[in-house]
C-alpha cells in the first residue's frame, strides 16, 4: 500500500481508505498547505485520486497564489469576477465578448512571467488587421487587464503599454448616414402607408432626436399628451444570454424632458388607438399606462435588432437609400443645425455628456454649410 493512503473503519464499522498529502507552507499565512480527501471505499479509487492530486500539486496548483505559475487566462478569470460587480451588464457582456473574441485567443495561454512585448505586438497587429476601428478597444481592456495583475503583484510590468499601435488610415469618404429634409419626409410618408408602428418609431427617432434603446424603453406614462413633453429616464439593454433589461440611461445627460410638436403628438394618440386594438386582438388588455409604446406581440420588448430590420424593409420597398437606425437621430441633429438651433441646445436635446460629441456631428452634417460661409464672409466685407 501506497504510505500516504492509510485504511480506517467508520462509526458504524464498514472499511474506508483516506489519504494526506503535505504541499508546504504559505509564506504570507504561516499556515500548512495540505491535501486532505477521505471515504473512498477501495484502495484503488483512493489511488486515483491521490495521484490526481499530486498531479496538481506538480502543476502547482496548490502553491500559494503569488508563487504559481499563472496564465493570461487564470488572470483573467480572477479578474472578470471583480469587472462585473463594477459596471452596467451590458458592458459587461460587450467587454466579456471583446476578451473571448479577441484578447484570450493571442494572449490567454502565455504565463505571466513569459508575456513581453514582441508577444503584445504581434497580438495588436492581429487585432488591428482584423478590426481596424475598433482594435484600440482590445488594446485598452488588455492593458487594463495586465495592470491589474501588477495590482494583484502577479506580474511587475505592462508590456502592452510599449507597443506601437499601427496608424489608422483616416476615413476620408462623406458622411451620409443621416437623411435631408425631403429624404426624410419621404421616408415617412412611405413608412406611414406601409406599417403605422414602424412609422411611428422612427417619426419620434427623427423627431426627438432620442436613442433606439430610449425609444424602446417608453412607456405610455412617459408620454405627456397635456403638455406634449416625452420623458427620457431609462433605456433598453442586452444583458447575458440576450436578456433584455431595463437600465439607467447613458449618462446624467441623457435623462431629460423633451417637448415635442403638436402633430407628432396626435400621431401618437393615434398609435395607441391603433395599439390596444391590435394587442385587444391578441387576447390582451393594454389600457395601463404601464404599457410599452413598442410592445412586441406578448406585450413585452421588442429586441434591439427589429427596429434595423423595420428600416430594411421599408427602403427595400419603396427603393429607399438607406440609413442606420442611428442614423435618425443624427438626422435630427442634421435638421436641428440647418434650423439655426444653437450647439448647446441640440447637446441637451440629444443627451450628449459632452460638447466634443456634439461637435463631431456638427462637423459630419454640416459640409454644406462650408460655402454658405464662405458667400457671408465675402458679402459682410463688401457691405
Amino acid at each position: 500500500m501506497n504510505n500516504d493512503i492509510k485504511e480506517y473503519t467508520t462509526p458504524s464499522g464498514e472499511k474506508r481508505y483516506k489519504f494526506l498529502i503535505y504541499v508546504g507552507r504559505d509564506e504570507t499565512t504561516g499556515r500548512t498547505i495540505q491535501i486532505k480527501k477521505q471515504g473512498f471505499k477501495t484502495e484503488k479509487e483512493a489511488l486515483e485520486s491521490y495521484l490526481n492530486y499530486q498531479l496538481k500539486v506538480v502543476k502547482g496548483e496548490y502553491v500559494p497564489i503569488t508563487k504559481r505559475k499563472l496564465r493570461l487566462n487564470d488572470l483573467y478569470d480572477q479578474w472578470i469576477k471583480l469587472y462585473k460587480t463594477t459596471v452596467q451588464e451590458s458592458t459587461f457582456v460587450s467587454t466579456k465578448k471583446i476578451f473571448d473574441n479577441h484578447i484570450l485567443k493571442q494572449l490567454g495561454n502565455i504565463y505571466l512571467n513569459k508575456l513581453n512585448v514582441s508577444q503584445c505586438q504581434t497580438a495588436v497587429n492581429t487585432w488591428f488587421n482584423e478590426a481596424p476601428k475598433t482594435f484600440k478597444r482590445f488594446v485598452f481592456y488588455a492593458s487594463k487587464l495586465i495592470n491589474y495583475g501588477i495590482t494583484m503583484e502577479l506580474i511587475k510590468k505592462n508590456p502592452m503599454k510599449k507597443v506601437i499601435l499601427p496608424k489608422v488610415e483616416r476615413d476620408t469618404s462623406k458622411f451620409t448616414d443621416f437623411y435631408s429634409k425631403d429624404e426624410l419626409n419621404t421616408f415617412l410618408n412611405d413608412a406611414k402607408g406601409y406599417n403605422f408602428r414602424y412609422f411611428m418609431f422612427f417619426r419620434l427617432l427623427a423627431y426627438s432626436g432620442m436613442r433606439k434603446g430610449e425609444c424602446l424603453a417608453l412607456k405610455w406614462s412617459d408620454i405627456d399628451f397635456k403638455n406634449k413633453t416625452i420623458n427620457i429616464n431609462k433605456s433598453l439593454a442586452s444583458g447575458e444570454n440576450n436578456r433584455l433589461y431595463l437600465s439607467p440611461c447613458k449618462n446624467k445627460s441623457s435623462v431629460r424632458l423633451l417637448d415635442m410638436d403638436a402633430q407628432t403628438m396626435d400621431y401618437l394618440k393615434e398609435w395607441r388607438t391603433k395599439q390596444q386594438k391590435e394587442m385587444f386582438k391578441l387576447g390582451m388588455n393594454f389600457l395601463s399606462d404601464d404599457n410599452l409604446l413598442f410592445a412586441n406581440s406578448k406585450g413585452t420588448y421588442t429586441v434591439l435588432s427589429k427596429p434595423q430590420r423595420w428600416d430594411n424593409a421599408i427602403c427595400k420597398k419603396f427603393g429607399l437609400r438607406h440609413i442606420k437606425v442611428h442614423g435618425f437621430r443624427h438626422t435630427h441633429a442634421s435638421l436641428l443645425f440647418d434650423a439655426g438651433v444653437s450647439m448647446k441646445d441640440v447637446k441637451e436635446r440629444l443627451g450628449h455628456s459632452d460638447i466634443t460629441t456634439t461637435m463631431n456631428i456638427y462637423t459630419h452634417v454640416t459640409k454644406k454649410e462650408a460655402k454658405k460661409t464662405a458667400v457671408s464672409f465675402a458679402n459682410y466685407m463688401e457691405s
